[in-house]
């Protein structure tokens, strides 16, 4: 009889099979994916509403302002010298975001007529603003918003130090 040295194939198929569920399993242990999409979401809506708001101080002509709390944004206009919600049908004044995600800032994005952040109360042009929306699983989102108005967005749960333009 001959003796056999080695695996058969079917022998490292199931060798092979068996290792890659682990390692699936190991890489899925520090992910949450309905957390980063919640987050993900999160940070869309806001840049979204950033952008809207810069585009609403060009065309009515006034400054507009974006104001957070933990959970929350809203949105105000410049009228004889007073902050007032924009109540439109369009823009909703009180801002939900996903459950879970918080926002930390506790900065007030306002752009005057040409589209530039500026000082809320001076409204002389100031420097870039970051918000960071964080989940409960402490991973985030960071969104800058540059003195004239342009988006960058940096997920911190990557080991990237670069932020992708919007």
């Amino acid at each position: 009889m001959k003796s056999r040295n080695g695996f058969t194939i079917i022998e490292l198929l199931i060798s092979l099979a068996i290792f890659s569920i682990i390692i699936t399993m190991a890489i899925g242990l520090g992910v949450d994916p309905v957390g980063r999409a919640g987050l993900k979401g999160s940070s869309n809506e806001l840049i979204g509403e950033i952008n809207t708001l810069r585009g609403k101080a060009a065309k009515e002509n006034r400054p507009v302002a974006l104001s957070f709390t933990e959970t929350t944004y809203k949105e105000h206009y410049f009228e004889s010298g007073i902050w007032n919600p924009i109540l439109t049908e369009h823009s909703p004044v009180n801002g939900q975001i996903a459950t879970g995600t918080t926002i930390s800032s506790s900065s007030t994005i306002v752009f005057n007529s040409q589209g530039i952040l500026v000082d809320p109360t001076t409204f002389q042009i100031r420097g870039n603003i970051t918000l960071t929306l964080t989940s409960e699983q402490s991973e985030g989102i960071k969104i800058r918003v540059y003195s004239y108005g342009g988006i960058k967005i940096k997920n911190t749960w990557r080991n990237s130090n670069e932020y992708a333009s919007f």
